[in-house]
């Protein structure tokens, strides 16, 4: 029986039209994959849907009855629940209260939570401890959080919105197994995904939208990752390919971050250039870096123009060792130097303490100003500072070209930043945020949530950073990112670096194998 009708809904905010003319249908217990270009208005189908925001025209139907949710806490009335991508929870609830909030069962005692809470945290594959405070967790495992919830209510659809986004493959497994179970409870469930090869395990259906249109509807098992990438951007694509290098890097230059206003900007499909292989000279070298209780004995020496990946699970330590780099969290080491030069993350050393720039799409995707203009958010001087005619003149055109170069949907440098999707904020801040960042630096998760024309834009973002000398250390979770983007992958298990991976000599889909086998096999 047809679950969800959905016929002729378009959106629009403001003068662009993001849905046009949608219509499809999801069965109980079936399980639809929603795809798409960052822009293309999956989140925008998604909240209509989920009561979140009123479509302009069309109508839905939920169990042949007409459904026009006028809020999300109408759509859950009406049985149609969502996992959003940026989900905020209430930082002061305990993990058990955030699980049941909104269900007859909030207000009753933690104790009595505690014990369903347990049942529901361990089927989504979340360890962590009903008691905990939402605000003690990493925003990443909110989305799981907040699935664990959708189990508590009586839903007939779930939107999964992106949940998977910044998940660990064996989280990723976890979130499939509740989707089948949703499924054989005969609910139905809208998943939407940027990671193909994962969605396609476990949907039944795939429908990709195309410029605020469906522009196919298939089953799954027709599909494979690289015509479903096609279909995706609406052109052929290739397997992604382990990141090319030529010969050494060039020396420093004083104007490396000078932007070249006169370059034109390269084709949507070109291939991402050929960079320099990583210099020989040694750009950060840590001797037996040590976080009490949590990281024991890790070295680690990162070349000039290279890009280092780090992952593990939750506990594995990973998140620890990038925040003593980044002076978040209190360590010690035996030596650290930053081009050879001495120093200490220890605040009051007079060699000076390292605080090495870390990049979050959390709070520096998401916290940048919402009612800023996108010329204003890409501009690194002080809006209307004195200047020359031709340095404002100079300083546009790069907006504009980082613009065309990111694929941002716009149709001006003068909308604001909140009118953009996610995937177009996150492309706009890391391009702000890269500009700006020098020598060495630390970026979690930089293709969270990205499709795969806006991954190869932000490869080319490390590109033309790494080429210029910046060394990177990427954090995360996503095996596909770290072999596409890192030359060495580390895998941390216990406070330690297991095991290092070169990527340099693989294939993507080589890499991420053994990635998965040996963030698996030390789980």
């Amino acid at each position: 029986m047809t679950l969800l009708q959905v016929e002729g809904l378009s959106k629009s905010f403001g003068a662009r039209r993001v849905l046009r003319d949608v219509s499809f249908a999801l069965a109980e217990g079936e399980i639809v994959g929603l795809v798409g270009t960052n822009g293309a208005g999956k989140s925008t189908l998604g909240d209509v849907v989920a009561g979140i925001t009123a479509a302009d025209g069309g109508r839905m139907t939920l169990l042949g009855h007409p459904y026009a949710p006028l809020s999300a806490h109408d759509a859950r009335h009406q049985g149609v629940g969502v996992v959003e991508q940026l989900v905020r929870i209430d930082p002061a609830l305990t993990v058990a209260q955030a699980v049941f909030r909104g269900t007859p069962q909030a207000g009753r005692p933690q104790e009595e939570l505690r014990r369903q809470a347990q049942v529901l945290l361990a089927e989504v594959v979340l360890d962590v401890d009903p008691d905990t405070l939402v605000g003690e967790l990493p925003h990443f495992v909110h989305g799981l959080v907040e699935t664990a919830r959708v189990l508590a209510e009586d839903t007939r659809l779930v939107v999964l919105d992106e949940v998977s986004a910044a998940l660990l493959p064996s989280e990723v497994t976890g979130l499939h197994a509740v989707a089948a179970r949703l499924s054989r409870q005969g609910r139905g469930v809208l998943y939407i995904s940027h990671r193909l090869p994962e969605m396609l395990e476990v949907v039944d259906r795939v429908l990709v939208l195309r410029d605020g249109r469906i522009a196919l509807d298939s089953p799954a098992a027709q599909l494979d990752p690289v015509r479903l990438a096609a279909e995706t951007v609406g052109e052929p694509v290739s397997v992604p390919v382990r990141r090319e290098t030529v010969s050494a890097l060039p020396a420093p230059r004083d104007d490396a971050a000078a932007p070249r206003e006169d370059a034109p900007a390269p084709p949507e499909d070109a291939p991402v250039p050929a960079r320099p292989a990583p210099s020989e000279e040694v750009a950060l070298r840590v001797c037996n870096l040590r976080v009490p209780g949590r990281v024991e004995g890790v070295d680690l020496v990162l070349r000039r123009g290279e890009v280092v990946g780090l992952t593990g699970h939750r506990s594995s330590g990973v998140r620890e060792i990038a925040g003593a780099l980044s002076g978040e969290f209190p360590a010690i080491t035996d030596e650290i130097e930053l081009h050879g030069e001495p120093r200490s993350l220890d605040p009051a050393a007079d060699t000076g303490p390292l605080r090495l720039p870390v990049y979050r799409p959390d709070e520096d995707a998401y916290g940048v100003d919402p009612g800023e203009t996108i010329a204003r958010t890409l501009t690194r001087e002080a809006w209307g500072a004195l200047t020359d005619v031709r340095k404002e003149i100079a300083t546009l055109r790069g907006v504009i070209r980082t613009v065309h170069e990111l694929d941002v949907k716009t149709l001006s440098i003068r909308t604001v930043v909140g009118a953009l999707s996610g995937g177009d904020r996150h492309k706009l801040a890391l391009a702000r945020w890269m500009a700006s960042a020098h020598d060495v630096v630390v970026l979690h998760e930089p293709t969270r949530g990205l499709d795969v024309r806006a991954r190869r834009q932000v490869r080319r973002l490390l590109d033309e950073a790494t080429a210029d000398g910046t060394a990177v250390v990427v954090v995360s979770v996503d095996p596909d990112e770290l072999a596409e983007c890192c030359d060495r992958v580390g895998i941390v298990v216990e406070g330690r670096v297991a095991r290092w991976i070169d990527t340099r000599e693989l294939a993507v889909d080589s890499v991420r194998e053994r990635i998965v086998e040996a963030a698996t096999t030390a789980a």
